[in-house]
């Protein structure tokens, strides 16, 4: 038998794969670093030179699946030519909408036994989306469109509240439960951002990002 030779970044994205599709059929809970290794047929070794432990692996997968989702963000909050309510919007319809599909990347997560990889999630969403929409809401300041004292609080808020309580991989809704939640708490965001009364309701938002992104 002829010895495969694969590059590091090849075969570390070979265990992710796998972790993830028996993430997906057994549950992180219920599935090894042996159930890993015996499905690619490596020794253990192969896995802990890239991953120190099973937590280490789930954490790599899951920022993995992040960065295409910081990258779509990112390109739309640093886009000079846009304003603030046009990137804010945009986040919202994102969000509750998801005109890309983003939301099947972690389709996953619903599994019952992937409690952890959900926890991990919500804690890299909001460690890596903060700064970014932190930015946003400081725009937002200087052109007079928001007022927040506290733009880092805001926004830890606001990411928080759709990735927990609007969840659907955590407490399964359909998308029209979610949105509804969401939509609820609309004077709330109001509030926390300091615009008018309306200014936030789901058809103008959407109507801007129909608009300026053509969703």
């Amino acid at each position: 038998m002829v010895r495969v030779t694969k590059n590091a970044t090849e075969r570390r994205n070979e265990i992710l794969d796998t972790a993830e599709s028996l993430f997906s059929q057994k549950g992180y809970e219920k599935t090894s670093t042996t159930d890993i290794t015996k499905t690619l047929r490596v020794a253990q070794g192969t896995l802990y030179y890239y991953f120190k432990s099973k937590e280490d692996l789930a954490n790599a997968l899951i920022d993995r699946q992040m960065q295409g989702i910081k990258k779509q963000f990112m390109d739309v909050i640093y886009d000079e030519t846009l304003s603030a309510f046009e990137k804010i919007a945009w986040v919202f319809v994102f969000e509750l909408d998801y005109p890309t599909g983003h939301n099947e990347i972690f389709k996953y997560l619903q599994h019952d036994n992937n409690a952890i990889l959900r926890q991990i999630l919500h804690v890299q969403m909001i460690c890596q989306s903060t700064p970014i929409l932190t930015d946003l809401i400081i725009q937002g300041n200087k052109e007079g469109i928001f007022h927040v004292d506290k733009p880092t609080l805001v926004a830890e808020f606001f990411i928080s509240t759709i990735h927990q309580w609007a969840d659907s991989s955590l407490f399964k809704w359909s998308k029209a439960e979610r949105i509804a939640r969401i939509v609820a708490i609309q004077s709330l965001f109001e509030h926390l951002f300091g615009v008018p009364s309306g200014k936030f309701d789901l058809s103008l938002l959407r109507k801007t990002v129909k608009a300026k992104f053509n969703y």
